[in-house]
């Protein structure tokens, strides 16, 4: 009995992990002034549009064309097409990208948490290991190409792993293409 039980918990356990990972989810703002419909043809925002916001390693020298060419990809694929100047474009693309060192605690650590210095004052001590990570963050700007203003953001923070870093460019992807799926917004926000 103490057998199927163990294996029942292992399964349950298995199914509430599969459950809650997902992809990274898109967080977005807009005008919702714009008539979007109306946009139908983009270029970047300048030769170079990616900015580098607060990072905790610089980011290698392909990032900016890897953002670009699949940012490209995914507009294009929503019926999108590029301009061949920006005179002709409606809306201009930019993109921010930073990371930041994190670290957690390891949940599976069965060891309480102890108290250490003189009489049981002191700083709290986890035992354990702890898990070290990289959480990427891109954000994606749309501009009016008329005005030049912004009227679309969207961003996107997610934990990159080590096999993240072996397959970067499939990530890249999923990354943008979750965020773009919210471009253009739906007109029942």
């Amino acid at each position: 009995m103490s057998n199927k039980f163990t294996v029942a918990a292992v399964a349950i356990g298995l199914v509430l992990v599969h459950g809650c990972a997902t992809s990274p989810a898109a967080k977005i703002d807009f005008d919702p002034a714009i008539e979007f419909s109306s946009y139908h043809v983009f270029t970047w925002f300048s030769e170079n549009p990616m900015k580098v916001g607060e990072t905790a390693n610089p980011p290698s020298v392909s990032l900016q064309n890897d953002l670009m060419a699949a940012i490209q990809s995914s507009l294009e694929a929503s019926s999108y097409k590029l301009a061949d100047s920006p005179e002709l474009a409606d809306f201009l693309v930019s993109f921010t990208v930073g990371s930041r060192e994190s670290t957690k605690p390891d949940s599976d650590s069965e060891t309480a948490p102890t108290v250490r210095g003189r009489g049981g004052w002191g700083t709290a001590y986890h035992g354990g290991a702890n898990e070290s990570y990289t959480q990427g963050i891109l954000v994606i700007n749309i501009f009016d190409a008329a005005e030049h203003r912004l009227v679309w953001h969207g961003a996107s923070t997610t934990k990159i792993t080590e096999q993240d870093r072996d397959n970067m460019p499939q990530v890249i992807n999923a990354i943008v293409d979750t965020i773009l799926s919210e471009f253009p917004p739906h007109s029942d926000r």
